[in-house]
């Protein structure tokens, strides 16, 4: 990116825009979601030419035939023979089944029409929740049921009695043995355990189990009996009958099934509740003359037809009804059919979707034919002139704040991308520059920002009542859970206070966002995210923690428990008084004693340390008088400089019998090896016939010459290993020596058809290092590779200056090739003395060649990585940069 992008100016315009940016956008998305808006949350006026062609129009249209549809099915349900009748009777069992009111009591449950719907208006509007029912089964397996206080009643008046075996056979112990009138207690008992809808069993355990009931002179009547809790109070009386238990007690078809009869009178009640008060309510919404939208509906295996228009009733007319309707000016409409196929209408709607509304009812069979139309000449003042005239004032603004919201929704998120990239940036230099606020724990610079936000909303929440709007319901009814309602419409006022507080909140918001944001990007490409986390300090701290106190358990156990005596002396003269003061007294002088003389013997024992660490290995530390742990580790810390005086003593006499040893027999071997070639070369010059001879001669030749290279490596890495290499350091442009290298070995690497592709940096790469040295380095391992590498492969040659985490700069020199052999050694043994990659002697060379530029790299300071994936060979070589 070009520099003017970084300068301050720049980022502090952007940011300007920022903020800009996102008060528009706020105030573009409320007008978009508040402006006109209907029930289904769709903005109505952005991206349609008309009202016809909006979303509000095509929803209302919706709306009004649904509602229609409803209506004519809740008339089908409601006129079983034609005409509504309040005193018609409903078969709850029947209706339950076939969703159809009967007019006969067929089941044996049933009720009137107008009492099923009051009882249903008030289930629907509160919990008509009951005492649960008891259930009693006879000894022919047969039930009973009985009302709760009609049990309670039987029991206290002696016409049920209640019979325990287990108590009565000794098996167990009756729990209100010993009461002033254990019959009474007990029964009360059973009363609480039914209405809380538990079992005997599991709240008395063995002594109720299994009880029964007989009749005064003990004649068993129930082998068993328990509670039914979904029980619902009854505000209407059943046909022939006194409640509904009487009904289902005498009717041996439902005996047994209290649960389904429940359930059919819960459905019953709440289905028919909804479906007279839609009967009964806004029944001219749709009427002719009250409305633009006319319906024209055919069940055509019925040949019934339901309109709202005088002239389109002969259903012998239809096909002529349907293209009036069609043809009929200013006409927008939907016509319906079985077959997706046959669906027709001028407005860009959902076939499926309209076929949907029309089956959702299931009043029709497949035979049907569903058409609607609305007047858009708006003649008569319902909900589509109200929808055409709001639409009209309000749908200008509502298209120019989609517009808005769009380009500056853009040019935000343009805006913080350009200032996430040049976040950290100057236009000086290529570093990256965090702040002091960048520096803060991340987790303490998120709740900086979450923090004041949070607080924002709140006040806003707390003070400011919102936007202006007026909801209008164009349906009339007094039913308060009101399914039926249809839509709500949205009239949309934004006053000057409005935009006030919405520009503030936007402002605020973006300023808090890009102070996190901006940081948040700085601290990721600053490596900081994670490494400067509250949690990882806390995470490490515990470890460590952890770590030290388990590692030193011995003592740290020991410092617990005479601070927890400390500490509780202490508290015990805070609780009790002056009966401890001269106790506290006592322990507080000696642990002052003590800490004195820790600390003297602690500073006795670092000055020991320091003293042994500087070289004097002869030091010894006085240990009298000290205690017995200090003692013992002023004792280690001298046994440990004598340990180390005879191990420096025998260290050095050993490296020096090394290297005395390989010198000598160096010296040793370099004289008859010296002969051996001269003789060599003498003979090849006598130019032999004998093809045997001359290929003897090649195999003494080379033989010498990789004895030779064996004997200089071993002289090589024995003065590396044992430092006896005087380095002469110098600054050296690595990227020169890897191109001078690259071209010394091009006809070894040629020779191997092996390809150096080499990725080396224009500008200088200086280290400071030995140049002889680091040649020898680079020539150890662009020889390793020519060996090695498998023949007709690419060799990789990398060099790059890259920065360090210290924030200071690093030469990285890397190399990779594809081995010949299986590489079935690991990494760290590569680089250790005489081994090899192929593992085997069959190949040229010594073993010594990565293991001496190991040494020597770190002789000068760098670090010299092998890396070994499968057979990808790879060497990393690092230096600090001048």
């Amino acid at each position: 990116m070009k520099s003017w992008a970084k300068k301050p100016f720049t980022k502090a315009a952007l940011s300007v825009i920022a903020v800009g940016m996102s008060i528009i956008v706020c105030l573009s998305g409320v007008m978009l979601i508040y402006k006109i808006n209907d029930s289904e949350g769709k903005v109505v006026g952005v991206g349609e030419s008309s009202y016809e062609e909006s979303g509000a129009f095509e929803q209302r249209m919706g709306d009004a035939s649904r509602n229609v549809l409803e209506r004519i099915r809740v008339k089908e349900e409601l006129e079983p023979v034609g005409t509504y009748d309040p005193n018609c009777l409903v078969d709850v069992m029947t209706y339950e089944k076939e969703g159809k009111i009967s007019g006969k009591n067929e089941s044996g449950l049933a009720y009137r029409l107008a009492d099923i719907a009051d009882w249903g208006m008030k289930y629907n509007q509160s919990d008509l929740s009951a005492e649960n029912v008891v259930v009693c089964e006879k000894t022919d397996g047969t039930y009973h049921y009985y009302y709760m206080d009609e049990f309670k009643n039987l029991l206290k008046n002696s016409g049920l009695k209640l019979v325990f075996p287990n108590i009565e056979s000794g098996a167990a112990e009756d729990p209100f043995a010993g009461y002033g009138d254990p019959e009474s207690e007990t029964i009360q008992s059973v009363i609480g355990v039914l209405r809380d809808g538990y079992s005997l069993e599991d709240t008395f355990g063995m002594a109720y189990a299994g009880a029964k009931l007989t009749d005064k002179e003990g004649k068993l009547l129930y082998t068993d009996f328990w509670a039914f809790t979904d029980v619902i109070q009854e505000t209407a009386v059943p046909d022939g009958a006194e409640n509904l238990l009487q009904v289902v007690n005498d009717t041996p078809e439902l005996n047994g099934k209290l649960s389904e009869v429940y359930e059919a009178v819960i459905n019953t009640i709440s289905n028919l509740a909804v479906s007279v008060d839609i009967y009964e309510t806004g029944g001219d919404l749709w009427t002719e003359g009250n409305t633009n939208y006319t319906y024209l509906i055919a069940d055509r295996s019925a040949k019934k037809v339901y309109t709202n228009n005088s002239e389109y009733t002969d259903f012998t007319k239809l096909e002529d009804n349907i293209e009036a309707l069609k043809n009929a000016e200013h006409s927008k409409y939907v016509i319906v059919k079985p077959k997706l196929g046959d669906f027709e209408s001028n407005l860009d709607v959902s076939a499926s979707e309209w076929k949907n509304i029309v089956q959702a009812q299931e009043i029709f069979g497949e035979d049907f034919l569903f058409a609607a139309a609305v007047d858009t000449s708006y003649p008569i003042q319902d909900v589509f002139y109200d929808g055409a005239k709001a639409y009209a004032t309000y749908a200008p603004y509502a298209k120019i704040a989609g517009i808005s919201f769009i380009l500056s929704a853009i040019v935000l998120l343009i805006d913080l991308i350009w200032l996430g990239v040049v976040a950290g940036r100057r236009a000086d230099d290529k570093e990256l520059h965090l702040n002091a606020f960048d520096r803060w724990k991340t987790e303490i610079g998120a709740a900086a920002v979450i923090v004041p936000w949070i607080f924002l909303m709140f006040a806003i929440g707390s003070n400011w009542s919102g936007f202006g709007y007026q909801a209008v319901s164009y349906y009339d009814t007094d039913f308060e859970y009101a399914w039926h309602y249809g839509n709500l419409y949205y009239t949309f006022s934004l006053t000057a206070a409005d935009v006030a507080v919405i520009s503030f909140f936007a402002a605020f918001t973006m300023i808090l966002f890009l102070i996190g944001y901006l940081s948040l990007v700085r601290r990721i490409k600053g490596k900081t995210l994670w490494k400067n986390s509250l949690l990882r300090w806390l995470l490490n701290a515990a470890s460590k923690g952890w770590d030290l106190f388990w590692k030193n358990r011995n003592i740290t156990v020991k410092v617990i428990l005479l601070l927890i005596g400390f500490v509780g002396v202490h508290w015990l003269m805070a609780i009790f008084g002056s009966a401890f003061l001269i106790l506290a007294f006592a322990v507080d002088v000696t642990a002052a004693v003590f800490l004195i003389k820790w600390a003297v013997e602690k500073d006795r024992i670092k000055k020991g340390i320091q003293k042994i660490a500087s070289g004097d290995l002869e030091y010894q530390i006085p240990c009298e008088k000290m205690s017995s742990e200090n003692r013992q580790m002023a004792e280690l810390v001298n046994d440990i400089g004598n340990g180390l005086n005879r191990a420096v003593e025998a260290g050095i006499k050993s490296e020096r019998l090394k290297t005395d040893l390989i010198t000598n027999v160096s010296h040793d071997i370099k004289t008859p090896l010296t002969s051996i070639i001269n003789y060599v070369d003498l003979l090849k010059r006598e130019n032999f016939d004998d093809p045997k001879i001359q290929g003897y001669l090649e195999i003494l030749e080379a033989k010498s010459q990789r004895l030779k290279t064996l004997t200089e490596d071993v002289v090589e890495a024995s003065k590396v290993s044992s430092g006896n290499i005087t380095l002469e350091m110098m600054d050296v442009n690595l990227v020169e020596m890897t191109n001078q290298t690259i071209g010394e070995f091009s006809e070894k690497m040629e020779a191997k058809k092996l390809t150096v592709v080499a990725a080396l940096p224009e500008e200088p790469a200086i280290i400071h290092v030995d140049g002889r040295r680091m040649w020898r380095v680079l020539e150890n391992i662009f020889n390793n590779t020519a060996k090695y590498a498998m023949p007709g492969t690419r060799i990789y040659v990398d060099l790059k200056v890259k920065e360090a985490e210290d924030g200071k700069k690093n030469v990285l020199f890397s190399m990779k090739n594809m081995s010949e052999n299986p590489l079935n050694i690991n990494a760290d043994e590569l680089t250790e003395r005489f081994i090899r990659g192929d593992i085997s002697r069959s190949t040229e060379g010594s073993g010594l060649g990565l293991s001496i530029a190991k040494n020597l790299t770190e002789m000068q300071g760098g670090t010299f990585t092998v890396y070994v994936d499968g057979d990808l060979f790879k060497v990393m070589i690092e230096f600090p940069a001048r």
